[in-house]
């Protein structure tokens, strides 16, 4: 692998994981189906808070000699 910016071979391989909480919009939906379901769905509530956090991993290559980044 090479690098676009100065076609250096010196490229390092690094993994970024971030955590997102889920949206104010998707836990009124659920507050929503809770209340239209007459309390069935706060059983759903209580799961959804058990796995509130999404994760994601993007993997970025990184050149040592100009230190451009671009994502593989």
């Amino acid at each position: 692998m090479t690098c676009k910016n100065c076609g250096s071979n010196d490229i390092v391989i690094i993994s970024n994981t971030q955590s997102k909480n889920r949206s104010l919009g998707s836990w009124l939906l659920w507050i929503l189906f809770a209340f239209c379901t007459f309390g069935i769905g706060l059983l759903f509530l209580f799961f959804m808070t058990l796995t509130n956090k999404k994760t994601l991993t993007k993997t970025r290559a990184v050149c040592k000699n100009c230190g451009n980044q671009w994502d593989i």
